[in-house]
């Protein structure tokens, strides 16, 4: 990131501009989310996503693995985050991805593999998106509410995107919504007090507006007192279909919070399918472009250097080359 001041006679102000060379990072801790997380990650790199800091917590389905191959292409930098006893991974990982980011990183987003960051309108780029919020010097975070999507009426894993399977999702006023998840400057945040809410060493928590975010009055950090639908929003894939859910939430619980198990009454809150939305369906061709470019440098690299998986692994390659 180049900072350049400028002194704008006109008005009396200083000026600061980020270059064309913002980096934009994803920070995310995973486990078992091998599924879907080439489509994750081809989908943000589609939108100008630069790269991934990504934890590891004992994923046993192939998705360390893919990281490890995807690690050894350059397009992801992968850890391991130890079980830790009486203790949940998601904030020790954080904690983790923040003191070790490099310098030259300028943006971390930190967010789930169930969750993608959406331009809402098509001339809308991240990285254009974000350059514009981060130009004033002050701010140091940026938050970016959900919209939680349903099962769309699906019972099984079906083939597919899931940004193609569930484009049905909760109106702007449902209450989930006011979740919102950070895009923060990594030297300028102290730690995580949950996974949705950075404390900051200074500077300003902003929301997608470019107004000093207000926190609900009620739920505090993590919580907005508005759902802001504009410019960029968090799309969240909270329980895809009745099979995903009850094979891979249900069972592996929660990353953040001790003893919370994600249930029935989970599934029925979040499974609203009140409103159609098609936008990040739209980008299904470039996501599926960018999948196949992917799976092809994994085939090559595999022949080069053996993936340490069985056959079973190259047998899903070879789907998502299909």
């Amino acid at each position: 990131m180049i900072k350049l001041s400028i002194n704008a006679d006109s008005i009396g102000i200083d000026t600061f501009l980020l270059d064309d060379n913002l980096k934009l990072y994803i920070a995310a801790i995973i486990k078992d989310e091998y599924s879907s997380l080439l489509e994750w990650i081809a989908y943000h790199r589609v939108l100008g996503v630069d790269g991934f800091i990504i934890a590891d917590n004992g994923s046993r389905d192939g998705s360390r693995e893919l990281l490890l191959s995807l690690a050894r292409l350059g397009i992801v930098k992968m850890f391991d985050q130890p079980i830790l006893v009486n203790q949940k991974p998601q904030l020790p990982a954080y904690e983790h991805i923040l003191r070790s980011c490099p310098r030259d990183i300028d943006l971390l987003a930190f967010i789930d593999a169930d969750e993608f960051l959406l331009p809402l309108e098509s001339d809308t780029k991240l990285s254009d998106f974000f350059s514009e919020k981060f130009q004033d010097e002050s701010v140091s975070a940026i938050a970016l509410n959900w919209a939680n999507f349903g099962s769309s009426g699906e019972l099984f894993a079906e083939e597919g995107l899931v940004i193609e399977r569930f484009t049905y999702r909760a109106p702007q006023p449902f209450n989930v919504h006011h979740n919102f998840k950070s895009v923060v400057k990594p030297e300028r945040v102290n730690r995580f007090h949950n996974p949705h809410y950075a404390d900051l060493r200074y500077g300003r928590y902003i929301d997608v507006l470019g107004r000093d975010l207000i926190l609900h009055p009620r739920h505090g950090k993590g919580v907005s007192a508005e759902v802001i639908w504009s410019g960029v929003r968090v799309n969240h894939y909270a329980v895809k279909s009745l099979e995903e859910f009850l094979l891979g939430k249900h069972l592996r619980g929660s990353a953040a919070t001790a003893n919370r198990v994600k249930h029935k009454d989970y599934f029925k809150a979040h499974d609203r399918n009140d409103e159609e939305c098609l936008l990040a369906a739209a980008f299904s061709g470039q996501v599926k472009a960018e999948m196949e470019r992917l799976s092809v440098k994994l085939t090559e690299l595999s022949a080069v250097e053996p993936i340490p998986t069985g056959s079973w692994f190259k047998k899903k390659m070879k789907k998502w080359m299909v």
